[in-house]
Formats: structure tokens, C-alpha cells, sequence
């Protein structure tokens, strides 16, 4: 009889552990089904660019991937914050600790927000592997004293664009590669009327307030002529140089009358996009979204392409890095359900190792997760795996920008307002100043140079 009794309890000991329940636990059919869901997370995510539509397939694809891999039911709420406030209002969250616990920081603010931001847990990924997968200019701005700091999703530089119809009626068959070859097509496509004032632009370009980021556009052409200096204090984009004395000439004698490439009228109250958008002006250099806003703008109707942007060294090549990476605020709380054990800053690090660099395999290729946001805000790609893709798409506007990626440079500034205040009146000046003046002018450079410095 007792050897039955003790093989019963056994049989009943064995049926609990089974079940899951520990002893003396009520019986296993009260479990409540609740119990053997996924935990339920909630992240907070703030950008500025980009739009929720542009997120809601990859937050999507990595809630199912949390629940498939730690069985967590994971939700990431993007928000998308007024870009000219953006800072602002992220830092203000930051210092009163309302969130978020992901935001997008710009390539250049690393200096400013490495003491409010969480480097990536160890083990997630080594410097090579970080390295192999993502071009150059993301480890110079994103990661310091050996520490990963975020991964890009994409890189942004400016390129050409032009309009083919002018072009062929000017009989130019391709896009300048070079500033020599630019201001050659500069001169047969602007044209004046009797009095010489200008009513088709060749480019809208050498200015500065109408001209869209014409500081990047200067700062890129000193960029390039730096790229064989003796001086470059570590960064191509020191502006102190002759060299870069000579680029920043180059630009604003665009606006001068006396010049045979002469083109645009500094007083012109009309800006860069829109004289490129309404046909008075041929070229006009602009970042990878003003894609779609020019598109919108004609409904498709305008015949242009982009190309790459011109050079000084065609083996030695620069293109001006601008874009937004995704960062992990150090301490935000987020909404965990009892139970979850990892923390909110972890999790965080997840959704970004998974949007950047989450594959499956489909053939002999790789099917990247991040496309689909790609996609849908129209970026070029920092993994050199997708930007190989991109760069292949025939007639794709996307290519070149895909292609400059590779050759990105950044500024180290982590104040770009204010440094981009200092270089817009640097160039206000320079162009509104009698041009036989040449110290006024030298003057002018030498205070912008000082001013950057102590923003450095």
C-alpha cells in the first residue's frame, strides 16, 4: 500500500514539474494563460526627419523577432519631433528625464551628448566587424575612446542635380566631374538679358541665405581642397589654409559680374530649390530628400538627374557627410512589465544592433530588414553591403548619393547652428564687400576661422 500511495506522489510530481508549477502552487489548471505571454515592453524613439510611416515596417519585423528570440512583446513608439526645435526639445526631455529612451543624434553632436548616452554593450559587436560593415565617416563620428556609440542607418552628402533638357540644348552630354568642368557648363547655360541681368541661372550656387546649405556646399569645396594640404590639423575640413582660402573664393566668385561664369544674382529674392524647381536655373546642389520635394513640387514632370559632385582630386575624392544616427539616453525608464529582467537601455541596444544590421538570407544575397525604411524615406544606405545594391540600380536618383557615401568626410563640430551662422555671414560678407577690397575680404575669412575655433 505505501509503495502505491509513494508511486502516485511521484507520478503527481513529475505531472507538475511538467506543467511548470512549483510545489505547493495551486493547481495547474488556474494558470492563467496571461502568464505564458510575451512580457510586454514599451520604448519611447524621437526623430527628426523622418515620419512614422518611414518606421512602422521595421518596428513591426523587430516586435516579432523579440518575441521569436527573448519572448518579449516589444513596442517601439516613434514620435517625430519639429525639426527646428529637435535639439531643444530632446535635451529638455534629457535633462528633466521624461525620455526617450532612443533618439536620433546628429553625426556631429557626439562631443555635446557622450555623457547622456550609453555605449554599446560589450559583446553586441567588435570595432572590425563595426568597421567591415559601415562606411569610414561612421566611425569617425560615432565612436570615441574606442567606444561605439550608435550605428548609422544611413549617410547623406550633396550632389548634382541637373536639368537634361537645358543641358542638351546647351550641348552638354554628361554632368562635371571637375569645378573646372562646372564652370565651363555654367557659362554656356546661364543666360542675360540686354542689361545683363541674369534670367537663367547655369547653377544656383556661390550664394548664401537663398542658396540652400550653401555652408555645406563651401565647406565641402574647402574639404576638397584640403585633401592634399599641409595643414589639415587632423581634419580635411580646416578652413584656415590657403587652400581653403581658394575654395571659399571659388564659391562666392559665382557671384561676382566681373567673372565669365558669373550666375547668380546675390540680391535674387527667389531660392536655390525653387529656381531649380521653376527652370531658372540648370544645376543645383542639393541633399538626397529633396528628392521627393522636388518631385512633389513638379509631380514628376521635371526631367532632371542627379550625379555625383564635382571634384578637385579625381583620386583623392571628399563629399560632405550630414545625417542622423540613433543613440540609447543613459538612465530613460521605460514601461516594463513585472518580470522583464533586461533593462531599458539594453533593449534599446537591440532595436538598434537589429535595424541596422538584421539580415536573412534569400539566395546568394541578403535581404537587409533596414530597406524597407530605406525605402520609404528615400536614404542612401551606411552598410556597404546595401550601398553595393544601391549603386547598382540603373536610373535610380539614388545611386550617386549611394556611390559619395564611400568618400564621406564630416566636421567635428558638435555647435553646427551656431558654426553655420558663422560661416553664412562669412560668406554674406565676403560677397556684399567690394571685391578690390581683398583685406576686408581676408578679414572677413580670418574672423569666421577664429569664431569656429572656439566653437570647436
Amino acid at each position: 500500500m505505501a509503495a502505491i500511495i509513494i508511486a502516485v506522489l511521484v507520478v503527481i510530481g513529475m505531472a507538475w514539474t511538467y506543467l511548470h508549477c512549483t510545489p505547493f502552487q495551486s493547481c495547474p489548471w488556474s494558470r492563467s494563460t496571461a502568464d505564458k505571454s510575451p512580457k510586454k515592453v514599451t520604448l519611447s524613439f524621437y526623430g527628426a526627419r523622418d515620419t512614422e510611416e518611414d518606421w512602422s515596417d521595421i518596428i513591426a519585423k523587430f516586435k516579432t523577432y523579440e518575441q521569436n528570440n527573448r519572448h518579449l512583446n516589444v513596442t517601439v513608439e516613434y514620435k517625430q519631433l519639429d525639426q527646428y526645435n529637435y535639439e531643444d526639445l530632446v535635451y529638455d526631455s534629457l535633462v528633466n528625464k521624461k525620455g526617450p529612451n532612443i533618439f536620433m543624434m546628429f553625426n556631429s553632436w557626439l562631443p555635446k551628448y557622450q555623457a547622456r548616452i550609453t555605449e554599446m554593450p560589450s559583446g553586441m559587436m567588435t570595432m572590425d566587424e563595426f568597421e567591415k560593415n559601415f562606411v569610414p565617416v561612421a566611425k569617425n563620428d560615432l565612436v570615441k575612446d574606442g567606444k561605439i556609440y550608435s550605428m548609422p542607418l544611413y549617410i547623406d552628402t550633396p550632389a548634382l542635380f541637373y536639368n537634361k533638357e537645358m543641358f542638351y540644348n546647351a550641348g552638354i552630354t554628361r554632368p562635371p566631374e571637375n569645378w573646372d568642368e562646372f564652370a565651363d557648363d555654367v557659362e554656356k547655360l546661364t543666360q542675360l538679358d540686354k542689361d545683363g541681368k541674369i534670367t537663367r541661372s547655369g547653377a544656383a550656387f556661390g550664394g548664401a541665405k537663398y542658396v540652400n546649405r550653401s555652408q555645406d556646399i563651401a565647406m565641402l569645396m574647402v574639404m576638397q581642397n584640403n585633401m592634399k594640404a599641409d595643414d589639415t590639423r587632423g581634419n580635411p575640413v580646416s578652413f584656415g589654409t590657403s587652400e581653403a582660402k581658394q575654395a571659399v573664393k571659388l564659391y562666392t566668385d559665382f557671384t561676382n559680374s566681373s567673372n565669365r561664369f558669373y550666375t547668380w544674382d546675390y540680391n535674387s529674392q527667389i531660392y536655390s530649390i525653387d529656381a531649380f524647381i521653376q527652370g531658372t536655373a540648370a544645376m543645383s546642389m542639393n541633399y538626397s530628400y529633396e528628392i521627393a520635394n522636388i518631385d512633389s513640387k513638379t509631380q514628376d514632370g521635371l526631367d532632371y538627374g542627379v550625379a555625383l559632385m564635382p571634384q578637385k582630386y579625381e583620386n583623392n575624392k571628399a563629399n560632405y557627410a550630414s545625417y542622423w544616427a540613433p543613440v540609447v539616453a543613459k538612465g530613460a525608464e521605460c514601461v516594463k512589465e513585472d518580470g522583464v529582467t533586461m533593462s531599458c537601455e539594453d533593449i534599446s541596444w537591440d532595436f538598434i544592433n537589429f535595424v541596422a544590421t538584421h539580415a536573412t538570407q534569400e539566395g546568394n544575397t541578403k535581404k537587409y530588414d533596414i530597406e524597407s525604411y530605406l525605402k520609404s524615406a528615400n536614404r542612401p544606405a551606411a552598410h556597404v553591403d546595401i550601398i553595393e545594391k544601391q549603386m547598382g540600380e540603373i536610373g535610380s536618383k539614388l545611386a550617386p548619393f549611394a556611390e559619395q557615401t564611400l568618400t564621406a568626410k564630416s566636421w567635428g563640430n558638435a555647435n553646427n547652428k551656431k558654426s553655420d551662422e558663422v560661416l553664412l555671414n562669412m560668406l554674406d560678407t565676403i560677397i556684399t564687400t567690394d571685391t578690390a577690397k581683398k583685406k576686408t575680404v581676408e578679414s572677413a575669412m580670418k574672423l569666421a576661422v577664429d569664431n569656429v575655433k572656439e566653437l570647436e
